[in-house]
This record gives structure tokens, C-alpha cells and sequence, in this order.
């Protein structure tokens, strides 16, 4: 029987640990209906992935053993640094798209996740929390043995002075947006540890100063092709051209 996956926000560091984390708690006692003896896999963050016995299970705090632990699957070693290290940038845009966003690129391998204000913005909302626990559920979900950051909302201008490697994508790129999306090349990404930042405009497009800026800052434009994309979907599309 497949082991469902959770993930906690305190290290796993002795043979036997209490929980309080009410949201976990909740989970085993009101959906997965666990009781003593259930086993589950648990991950920290840390890289590591453990399979743990349920021994007490109660409204307010659970008991586990460890039973076992091995290395997870993690697209940045948090030991050695190096890896895929892929920042997503993407403008505001409509909350359940955006939501949605948080969910796929968490599955695509992003190390970090974070919305930026745009000249075309659709909305300067943005629910950090929520965002955080769709990370986690896509995680548990997905395999993934540690949860990406979700930063908070900043400018465009704030986001440029910190940004390294970037990669803009806009229609105006190369190669030519006359070329299929099929027929795009995959876009090498750094695995000495140094993040690679993607950038992906809102509904509206990057504006003229915004593209005059990238240009002048000589950093790399990119076309997803001839066809017009949703935000959502080239923000997809692109981090699925990664390599």
C-alpha cells in the first residue's frame, strides 16, 4: 500500500518526536481517519525523507517512531548547494491562476516563487499564506523533499536589482516568434548553485519602458512562438523548457 506523504515544519532529529502541528493533526484524524499504528512518510525540508509509526494520536498532539530515513528528491541540494537553483518571477495576475502557478511550478522543480508588480498588473493582492500551503500540498504531492519559497509581493524595479542570470520571456524574443512551440530549444539552467531567474509579464504584456529596461540591462529576451499565451500557461511552458 502506497504511503501518503506529509510534510513538517520541524527538523526530524530523534528516534521519537511529538506533534502539534494542527493542520497535520487534523489530516490523520479527519481525512486519512489514522489511528496508533498508521504509518506515513515525513519530510522537514531538509532533503531527507521518514517513514514514521504513528503511536499516540490525540485532538491537540500525535507521538511517531522512526522507522527509517534516506535522502528525497530535491531539485538544489541543501548540503552541497549546487543543483537546479530557479527562481520564478511572474507578474500578478488573477488569484486562482496565480494559485495555480504556485501549484505547477512547485511540481516543475522552482526553488523560490515570487509575484512582482508590473506597469499591467491585473491586481496587488496577494495571499502569502494560501500561496505557502499550496507549495506544501504540491510537495507532499509530487515527490518533492523540500517546499520552494514563496516571497512576498515586490516591484519589478525592487526584483532587477537582485534578480541574477535572468531570463525574460516576451513575444518580441528570440527565436523568432515565428517558430512552433514544438520546435523551441531547451534552455540550459546553471547547476554550480547560482540561481537562474525566470521572468514571465502579466496578461497584458511587459510594457515598452519595461522592455527598454531588460534591454538595456542586456539581459536575455526569450519567445515561447507564434501563438499568444496566458500568463499561467507560459509560465509553465517555460520552466518545462529548462534543462
Amino acid at each position: 500500500m502506497r504511503l501518503h506523504r506529509f510534510y513538517i515544519n520541524i527538523p526530524i532529529e530523534h528516534e521519537r518526536s511529538t506533534i502539534k502541528d494542527e493542520r497535520l493533526i487534523h489530516q490523520w484524524r479527519n481525512v486519512f481517519r489514522y489511528n496508533v499504528g498508521s504509518e506515513v512518510i515525513l519530510f522537514d525540508g531538509s532533503g531527507m525523507e521518514f517513514d514514521v509509526v504513528i503511536e499516540k494520536l490525540s485532538n491537540r498532539e500525535a507521538a511517531i517512531r522512526l522507522v527509517s530515513e534516506r535522502k528525497g528528491i530535491v531539485p538544489k541540494s541543501p548540503s552541497t548547494g549546487s543543483g537546479r537553483d530557479i527562481t520564478l518571477y511572474i507578474s500578478l495576475i488573477k488569484k486562482d491562476k496565480l494559485e495555480w502557478v504556485v501549484e505547477k511550478a512547485t511540481e516543475l522543480g522552482v526553488s523560490k516563487i515570487v509575484p512582482i508588480i508590473s506597469e499591467r498588473s491585473e491586481k496587488k493582492g496577494f495571499n502569502l499564506e494560501r500561496a505557502r500551503k499550496i507549495a506544501i500540498e504540491a510537495s507532499e504531492q509530487c515527490g518533492r523533499a523540500d517546499v520552494p519559497e514563496i516571497g512576498e509581493v515586490v516591484s519589478l524595479d525592487e526584483t532587477l536589482e537582485k534578480a541574477e542570470n535572468v531570463v525574460v520571456f516576451d513575444s518580441s524574443g528570440t527565436p523568432p516568434a515565428s517558430q512552433s512551440l514544438g520546435t523551441l530549444p531547451l534552455i540550459k539552467v546553471r547547476e554550480d548553485g547560482n540561481p537562474t531567474s525566470i521572468f514571465i509579464g502579466p496578461e497584458g504584456g511587459w510594457s515598452e519602458k519595461e522592455m527598454e529596461r531588460f534591454k538595456d540591462s542586456n539581459m536575455e529576451i526569450l519567445s515561447l512562438g507564434k501563438l499568444t499565451l496566458r500568463a499561467e500557461t507560459a509560465a509553465v511552458v517555460a520552466l518545462a523548457k529548462l534543462q
